[in-house]
């Protein structure tokens, strides 16, 4: 079949929301603007003009390997195993392709599985890697691989004001993808700012915001809320984007163990909400940062933040089109 000047993206697109999937769905705009031609192959169940869903049947990773008609293809990283993957459509399908990775546990030496992900990743010298975190970004580098340093972050582009009703406590915001024990304790740090939470409760509250509820292990959230005692402290949200909530808060807090940016930072203070993060990896300019995992640095940075005038706060950071680079990229193959 011939090819046309078309590209494949590969990734998860909403419902659930999730940074991955914000991200390609804000980026489907921005190709309409720029007449590029797309079809969205969606792992998950959603569908809609331009977005096929793979209804996370693997029969698809087969589907890829024999399809020739697209001028590009761009896989979302987002499972170990894509990495063979990878390697496996460059000697089968002869392609050109992109990899997006989104996050910085490739950097984790202490996962025995990274040695194999790294192996198959050496093996992809003429492929595109596009690295979110500026450090997975350097370390690809000096194995010689092809990275772009390009945060997956793209500009809002519909935004529905949604009003909170406020109990004169300040409310800050608080999201992640999903919960479960696993993510709550190794990668989002929930305790961590529950803890901030019961030591603080008399002076704020949280709006706690969860992309995927389906996914979520809602025991163990109700259970965690139960030990810290913050039944009447923490507003839950799922499934709703956290741009239509966000100008109901005083600041967004996000204190991952692991990260590759923190779209949601730079999202925060576009819309004139201050943010706040841990130091795990680069953050987009004008984040306030705290020592990762110190509920006392924590705390210090939360008080520093509402004590300092806003407009200084937000006169750091800085105006973004990564989308552009993006879309510069893609050009550059058709």
């Amino acid at each position: 079949m011939k090819k046309k000047n078309k590209i494949a993206i590969f990734g998860p697109y909403p419902p659930p929301l999730g940074g991955i999937s914000v991200h390609i769905q804000r980026m489907q705009n921005f190709l309409k603007e720029a007449k590029i031609e797309h079809t969205i192959f969606n792992h998950s169940m959603h569908e809609e003009l331009d977005v096929i869903s793979t209804k996370k049947n693997p029969f698809w990773y087969l589907r890829f390997l024999l399809m020739k008609e697209y001028s590009l293809f761009h896989f979302h990283q987002f499972f170990n195993f894509h990495f063979w993957y990878y390697y496996l459509f460059l000697k089968l399908n002869k392609t050109p392709f992109i990899i997006s990775i989104h996050s910085e546990r490739l950097l984790d030496d202490t996962r025995k599985l990274n040695k194999v992900n790294f192996w198959f990743l050496k093996r992809l010298k003429n492929v595109n890697v596009i690295s979110v975190s500026k450090s997975l970004h350097e370390r690809l580098l000096t194995l010689n691989l092809k990275s772009t340093y390009l945060p997956a972050y793209v500009k809002p582009t519909a935004i529905k004001r949604k009003n909170i009703e406020k109990d004169g406590r300040i409310l800050f915001l608080f999201s992640t993808w999903k919960i479960d024990k696993k993510l709550s304790e190794d990668i989002y740090n929930v305790p961590l700012i529950f803890r901030f939470l019961k030591n603080n409760k008399q002076k704020f509250k949280m709006l706690f915001m969860i992309g995927n509820k389906d996914g979520s292990d809602l025991k163990y959230l109700n259970k965690l809320i139960d030990e810290f005692k913050l039944l009447d402290d923490v507003y839950l949200l799922f499934n709703e984007s956290l741009i239509d909530y966000i100008h109901n808060c005083e600041f967004l807090v996000r204190t991952n163990k692991s990260d590759g940016y923190g779209v949601s930072l730079q999202e925060s203070m576009d819309l004139g909400v201050p943010a706040i993060a841990s130091n795990v990896c680069q953050r987009p300019k004008g984040t306030v940062l705290f020592e990762d995992n110190d509920i006392d640095d924590l705390s210090n940075s939360i008080f520093k933040t509402i004590n300092t005038n806003r407009d200084i706060l937000l006169s750091k950071k800085e105006e973004l089109n990564y989308h552009l680079e993006l879309i510069e990229l893609y050009n550059s193959f058709l």
